[in-house]
């Protein structure tokens, strides 16, 4: 039998973008999924405190790469505040759909 879990709260909304590394809102989860909205005009990158964009230069802190209209898979996380985001544009947003 194949293991699964039920989830009884869903939550979507949208993140506003920032220019620079941003410490995304607090709110509960088991498992989240990001998408970049079509309309944004650069990247949007994911990741820890002080997220980067890439420069070619190897750190620890380069966010994971959303082009427009690209999604992340199921994260399971308990807080999407334990994420931070950089944008290219300030203007680029992320939607995000969390169940819990």
């Amino acid at each position: 039998m194949a293991d699964f879990r039920i989830y009884e709260t869903v939550k979507s909304g949208e993140i506003s973008g920032s220019a620079t590394a941003k410490q995304l809102p607090s709110i509960s989860c088991q498992v989240v999924m990001f998408i970049a909205p079509n309309s944004n005009a650069g990247d949007v990158y994911l990741g820890v405190s002080g997220v980067t964009a890439p420069n070619g230069t190897q750190d620890a802190t380069t966010g994971f790469e959303l082009k427009a209209s690209a999604q992340t898979p199921w994260l399971t996380i308990r807080n999407l505040d334990k994420l931070y985001i950089i944008c290219d544009n300030a203007g680029d947003d992320l939607l995000y759909l969390a169940l819990e």
